[in-house]
């Protein structure tokens, strides 16, 4: 109130703040001032505060999540968006607030998205973190056997919201729609058995079928194999170009 700079306020003794001293303090409220609460007693709390360590390892990621995901329970989403509600100013995101908005969209949403490389250890382990996190439910195209030996070999736990479907069971049920769907090529059955082989070409398929929401692949496929079948089987709108393919970083 008298231009002293303050972080925060921390009330010790479970101390709930008098009406009076809330009115006091409401310019420095409106400011954005945090203010925390504790239920140990100033003596106890100074000592808490001494010896607690700040610090987290740049690759401690579970702590840094585990972190984030705390804070962000006790945020009020409907008041920060009120922040911003009446504001003119573009909003810029920094890169982990960025990736929390879309996985808080992606969890709204509750996507299928169809992971073609199932049986690759990258994938195993990204679609388990997806499932914990609630983010989509994922369907792992391989082997069942070789996908659950893959997550045990890096002690990943195949839980809810991750479904395995097996190629070799549902593959002859796509060779009508695939044969429908390029007859204008010439496709004929034996070539589309063929062209299923390839889980890209499955998966496509169960993303045109509308079975799934989404496609992720690039893992061990390269970019044209990946975005080639889409192209393909489902195409783009008419008269329009794909202009953007996104690309996500591993740590993403």
């Amino acid at each position: 109130m008298n231009g002293v700079e303050i972080g925060a306020l921390l009330l010790t003794g479970a101390y709930e703040m008098d009406a009076r001293v809330s009115k006091l303090c409401e310019r420095a409220f409106a400011t954005g001032l945090p203010v925390f609460m504790v239920n140990t007693n100033t003596w106890q709390t100074s000592l808490s505060l001494q010896s607690f360590n700040l610090e987290v390892p740049v690759d401690d990621h579970e702590r840094i999540e585990k972190v984030q995901e705390y804070v962000a329970s006790y945020i009020n989403a409907d008041w920060i968006e009120s922040l911003t509600a009446t504001s003119e100013r573009s909003r810029r995101l920094s890169p982990p607030a960025f990736r929390y908005q879309l996985t808080e969209l992606a969890r709204k949403a509750g996507k299928r998205v169809v992971l073609p490389e199932g049986d690759e250890p990258r994938t195993v382990k990204a679609a388990a973190i997806c499932a914990e996190r609630g983010i989509a439910t994922c369907v792992l195209l391989g082997n069942p056997d070789e996908i659950n030996r893959v997550a045990a070999a890096q002690g990943v736990e195949l839980g809810a919201g991750i479904e395995i479907v097996d190629p070799e069971v549902v593959r002859e049920s796509y060779v009508a729609r695939l044969v429908e769907l390029r007859k204008s090529k010439g496709m004929t059955e034996a070539v589309a058995r063929e062209q299923l082989e390839d889980n890209v070409v499955l998966g496509t398929l169960m993303l045109e079928q509308d079975e799934v929401d989404g496609l992720v692949s690039g893992a061990v496929h390269t970019t044209a194999n990946t975005i080639r079948p889409p192209l393909q089987l489902i195409k783009t709108a008419a008269g329009q170009l794909p202009g953007l393919f996104r690309v996500l970083h591993a740590a993403a």
